[in-house]
Formats: C-alpha cells, sequence, structure tokens
C-alpha cells in the first residue's frame, strides 16, 4: 500500500469513527437533572403539598441486602389514596412479585401462587424474610416523617430533609428531584439492625385525577 493509499485508509478509518461517536452521542446523553429551588423550601407549605398529594406513581430500583444475602428488582408502585399496586421485576432471581391492596388487606403474587395477610409488611415478611415497613414508605418515598411516630431528623441546604431516625430506622436521603412539581427524593438509604434498603426512584410520574 502506498503513502497515499495509506492516509486515505486512515482519514476513512477516523471519519467512520466520528460518525458512529456523533450516532451514539444520542443513545449516551443523560437527561439534565432537574434543578432544585434555590432558596430553601416553605416547610410548612412542602409538607402540606405532599400530604395533599395521595395519588403518584413511581418507577426505579429497590436493592435489600441483610448479611450476605440480598439482591436487587425494579419497582414500579402506583399509589391512588390508601390503595396500592407495587410490581417487583425480577426481585432476587424469583421472577415478578405483585403486592396490592389498601388498609382492609394485602394481597402478594408471585410464581408460587396467591397469597394474602393483613398487612403488607407481613406478606414481604413471610414470603422473604425481610422486615421492610411499606407503610412508612407512603411517606419516606415522598422526604416526609410518618406522622403518627416520634422522629428525628436533619436537613440540607433548602430545608429538606438529611437524615431522619424514626420507629427503628435510620434513612439517609441522599438525592432530590424536582418532579413532578415539588423536590422529590431520588435516592433513599433505609438501614435497620443488619437490613440495608436502597430505593432508587428514577420516574415520579404525574397522576391526573379525574375532574
Amino acid at each position: 500500500m502506498s503513502q497515499a493509499q495509506t492516509a486515505h485508509f486512515f482519514r476513512q478509518l477516523l471519519l467512520a469513527g466520528l460518525l458512529m461517536l456523533l450516532a451514539g452521542c444520542g443513545l449516551l446523553q443523560i437527561p439534565p437533572t432537574p434543578q432544585l429551588p434555590a432558596t430553601s423550601v416553605n416547610w410548612v407549605e412542602h409538607v402540606r403539598a405532599l400530604t395533599l398529594m395521595d395519588e403518584w406513581h413511581i418507577k426505579g430500583k429497590i436493592g435489600i441486602k441483610q448479611g450476605s444475602d440480598g439482591g436487587s428488582a425494579y419497582i414500579d408502585w402506583i399509589q391512588s389514596q390508601d390503595s396500592f399496586h407495587i410490581t417487583l421485576s425480577g426481585p432476587f432471581g424469583q421472577g415478578t412479585t405483585i403486592i396490592s391492596g389498601n388498609k382492609s388487606g394485602a394481597k402478594l403474587e408471585n410464581s408460587e401462587g396467591s397469597f394474602i395477610a393483613e398487612t403488607p409488611e407481613q406478606l414481604l415478611y413471610e414470603h422473604s424474610g425481610w422486615q421492610i415497613p411499606i407503610s412508612n414508605l407512603l411517606y419516606w418515598i415522598k422526604g416526609l416523617p410518618e406522622p403518627k411516630s416520634q422522629s428525628d431528623t436533619t436537613t440540607n441546604d433548602i430545608g429538606l430533609i438529611s437524615t431522619l431516625h424514626q420507629d427503628g430506622w435510620n434513612l439517609r436521603f441522599d438525592r432530590y428531584q424536582n418532579a413532578p412539581k415539588h423536590p422529590l427524593p431520588h435516592k433513599i438509604k433505609i438501614l435497620s439492625d443488619n437490613l440495608k434498603v436502597t430505593l432508587l426512584v428514577k420516574q415520579w410520574i404525574p397522576v391526573h385525577k379525574e375532574q
């Protein structure tokens, strides 16, 4: 191959590489993180707004570790007032698990069948051995303490909860996102004894109430 042919070959190779890079940019781009308020939130108004937000839908990932056991699953949680529908996809290599119910009771459905109990916590413990306070998560997932029990908190620079100790659980709110209308948690770490739960909320999806 002559020197001119060699130079032409490398120019074509470089061009092809640049085209592949540009084509891939659209796939590799990370969506910008929604900006949080520049000033401190009004905590009373913030609590009021999120308490009234009794219908919501999140998608994300949950990781659980207890001793040497653990795993992760994709989570899809739809809440409508006191009714919940939680889908765990691929939890710990066991397929899909659905936990649904309301204040009257809860149901768990997986590849082994359908099971009922008075609370989702009872169902989850019976079928996984993990004691996760799902009822408290209704508040924690929005960055609020559960209102019926005592809590100790610290806040970040704009007045949102940074750490929370409640009912024997220690929570750390690592990041917030401004979606859909209010600052809401993006990453929550929940610890108790030797159990560690990490919840990563990738999407807060608005739920529009019928007029």
